[in-house]
């Protein structure tokens, strides 16, 4: 099997294992590690994407990514919205099980799609993993700066997570990335201070 790896596959691995360290430290009671390493994780995403663009990709590469992102994005945003909760363990049952459960729900309802091709630029249908993930973020660094509660911060990434089953259509293009670039290191700067 390994054999049939490509580099963009070795990319996604790689950040199916950081993805999976990043949850064992929220799960260790270390928030604060956990966002940095998610931030590697969403790097080597990126960086499989980028590879398979430039041909070091393999027909595995695009069903190992999307079957990543479960735990990249959704397992760690679910963790996120439990701890913010910090209330009846049904309740932040509940919350995770909705962003995982609309996660999985969106993985498979556009998992072929990826970014969808036109005549017109490439778009997504509805919100991705990455973007619930990267709200997520924001949102906790937000309470970890005590800038938003605690409830209001779980209630907003849990009344955000519908719209990846959603139909619409984002875009994708150059502004769009910069502003993930610019999201990704305020996100950073939170976490370090």
């Amino acid at each position: 099997m390994f054999q049939r790896l490509a580099l963009a596959d070795y990319a996604t691995l790689a950040g199916l294992g950081v993805g999976w360290l990043a949850v064992n430290l929220f799960l260790l009671g270390q928030p604060d590690a956990a966002t940095l390493t998610l931030l590697v994780a969403f790097l080597c995403d990126k960086a499989d994407g980028w590879l398979a663009r430039r041909g070091f990709g393999s027909a595995l590469g695009h069903h190992l990514d999307a079957l990543a992102d479960v735990v990249i994005y959704l397992v760690p945003t679910g963790i996120i919205v439990s701890t913010l909760l910090a209330g009846p363990p049904v309740l932040e049952s509940l919350a995770g099980t909705a962003v995982v459960g609309c996660g999985v729900m969106r993985l498979a309802r556009y998992a072929g799609d990826s970014a969808t091709l036109t005549d017109g630029p490439p778009y997504y249908r509805g919100l991705t993993a990455f973007h619930i993930a990267a709200w997520a973020l924001v949102v906790r660094v937000g309470v970890a700066l005590q800038v938003v509660p605690a409830l209001l911060g779980a209630l907003a990434i849990v009344g955000v997570t519908p719209l990846m089953i959603a139909s619409f259509r984002i875009y994708v293009t150059r502004p769009q990335f910069v502003g993930a670039v610019v999201v990704g290191s305020l996100i950073t700067a939170g976490t370090l201070v």
